[in-house]
């Protein structure tokens, strides 16, 4: 038991306190669901061919004219404008990029032809406005496009690193308000932007944002319920944010404006931002911690009145005196104990090839994640309604995981899971020629296996490594994850320039192999969590045991 433990009697009991914070908490989870994946509404590419004056001035231009090249040329005005070639799944299509040089009819001779140096007009049938055709993200400008989510994995990837290390320098609260503020703004400023280089900019600091908020919020729900609903509690807020996922097709089909969309969840953000600076209060823990101790009592008095329990005075008065010799007798403990740090996870032999195994895993998983869920608007069908099966998939891939990982351990699961997982992605681009339904169906179960495995995988990295190498682990795993997403946006977008097998095939690939690479690491089902270097390196008996 702790030494603060008798002191945080008010935090034994789940009362007001906790449940006022808990229901702001779940709010503001709610309206941060659709952050991480509203760049796959915004940066839509709706199909476009050159704007042509003489067809598209004063004109009511058919849309189809926009995407469907008809059987016989001779009786399409387009064909006079627009070259046909072939797309990438070898069928005919207007040109996106180029035109005639000049009116002539097609097939006439030698036509030169040059890039679309007026303009491009872009099939609206839904009265979609998205970033890409506001700013013509097209052709030359293309590139521009990925770029945008990938602004958003940069995003997340330093507020992983930043929020840590400011929660733990300023505070929990503080970090969490903070972070709300930047997503408000972010969002609301986005609406207005004038150019593409806004847009890139605020989606950083949204990933920013939203991942600070996300971590440092889960930790501070965790610092202030009691030890036998914490568990229940934090997953519940992931849980909610997944319900706020579902929230976004429905917002982007109503609010077709890509400017629109940024405002409506610009302002749900201020809407719960009035009562986050009202309810939240900081963790008792990381005040006690820190050394703030009027705070801390102030606070701890507080919640005792909330939650109607008693507060022992005569604890609070000695509080500085206990924390004192807590710190004195902690530093004799560290002064005959090793430290350990990142250079162990390379100079260990049996830990290095644990490090890298996973961080391929890792990799794999995020790859394939981010993949299967960004690449929704080149899977054919209704792209709002797969879009929420894709995110609805999420809630019964985690139960999933639940239990199949008490069943058959972490590793074998994991296998499991990213075999079934890589079969489904690696089957998408052979199904895109026969049926759409089929290829929606395939990826919304490669992605409900995808999200099982994120689970697994943050059980089982942890279950590898001693105590004070843990938190060094999922440190690397978690720079690799973000790392790769980063360039998942660039990989889908190599798919539209030439095939869409390309990304499936590297995705299927990496996670069959990741699959693979489990079976040279030790099982952990019914093992205890090593403490020590030796813990660790014992559990390498268990691979032979298995192989056999």
């Amino acid at each position: 038991m702790s030494a603060h433990e008798n002191l945080l009697a008010p935090l034994a009991k789940f009362g007001s306190f906790q449940t006022r914070v808990v229901i702001v908490a779940y709010l503001t989870a709610i309206v941060a669901g659709p952050n991480v994946w509203m760049t796959v509404f915004v940066v839509y590419t709706p199909p476009h061919r050159c704007y042509i004056p003489e067809l598209d001035d004063g004109n009511d231009t058919s849309e189809v004219d926009c995407v469907v090249v008809p059987s016989n040329l001779s009786n399409s005005s387009v064909a006079r404008y627009i070259p046909v070639v072939d797309g990438n799944l070898q069928k005919q299509e207007w040109s996106s990029c180029t035109r005639y040089n000049e009116s002539t009819s097609a097939g006439h001779g030698n036509v030169s032809v040059v890039s679309c140096d007026r303009g491009w007009k872009y099939k609206t049938g839904e009265n979609v406005i998205t970033a890409v055709s506001e700013f013509d993200l097209v052709c030359d400008k293309s590139w521009l496009a990925p770029l945008v989510p990938s602004c958003l994995m940069f995003g997340l990837m330093a507020g992983s690193f930043l929020g840590g290390i400011l929660a733990d320098r300023f505070g929990r609260k503080k970090v969490v308000l903070g972070a709300l503020v930047i997503m408000c703004a972010s969002l609301s400023i986005s609406a207005f932007t004038p150019s593409w280089i806004g847009l890139h900019v605020l989606t950083f600091f949204i990933g920013l944002g939203d991942v600070a908020r996300t971590s440092i919020l889960t930790i501070l729900l965790s610092e202030i319920t009691p030890n036998k609903i914490r568990y229940k509690v934090t997953v519940a807020h992931i849980l909610v944010m997944a319900v706020g996922s579902c929230m976004l097709p429905l917002m982007a089909y109503l609010l077709p404006n890509w400017r629109h969309l940024y405002g409506a969840v610009g302002l749900l953000h201020f809407l719960v931002l009035i009562p986050s600076f009202i309810v939240f209060e900081e963790s008792p823990r990381w005040l006690l911690e820190n050394g703030k101790l009027d705070e801390a009592r102030n606070l701890l008095k507080k919640i005792a009145k909330m939650n109607n329990v008693k507060l022992d005075e005569a604890k609070l008065l000695e509080l500085g005196r206990d924390r004192e010799t807590r710190v004195n007798e902690a530093e004799k403990k560290q002064r005959g104990r090793r430290k350990l740090s990142y250079l162990d996870l390379v100079r260990v032999p049996f830990l290095r090839r644990r490090i890298i195994i996973l961080s391929i895993a890792w990799l794999a998983v995020n790859v394939s994640y981010y993949g299967v869920s960004l690449n929704v608007n080149n899977l054919g069908g209704n792209r709002y309604l797969t879009f929420f099966a894709l995110v609805s998939v999420e809630l019964p891939g985690h139960i999933l995981s639940y239990f199949t990982i008490r069943k058959l351990g972490s590793r074998v699961a994991f296998m499991i899971f990213s075999s079934v997982c890589g079969v489904f992605i690696l089957a998408v681009p052979l199904l895109q020629a026969v049926d759409d339904t089929a290829v929606v169906v395939s990826n919304v179960i490669g992605k409900l296996f995808a999200t099982g495995t994120f689970s697994l995988l943050y059980a089982f990295t942890g279950e590898l490594f001693p105590t004070l190498l843990r938190s060094q682990s999922y440190g690397v795993c978690s720079v690799v994850s973000r790392v790769s997403a980063v360039l998942v946006p660039f990989l889908l977008y190599l798919g539209e320039l030439y095939h869409p097998i390309i990304p499936y095939s590297v995705m299927g690939a990496i996670v069959i192999g990741a699959a693979v690479g489990m079976f040279f690491l030790p099982e952990t089902k019914s093992q205890p969590m090593p403490d020590t270097m030796e813990d660790a390196k014992l559990q390498n008996r268990f691979i032979s045991k298995v192989r056999c």
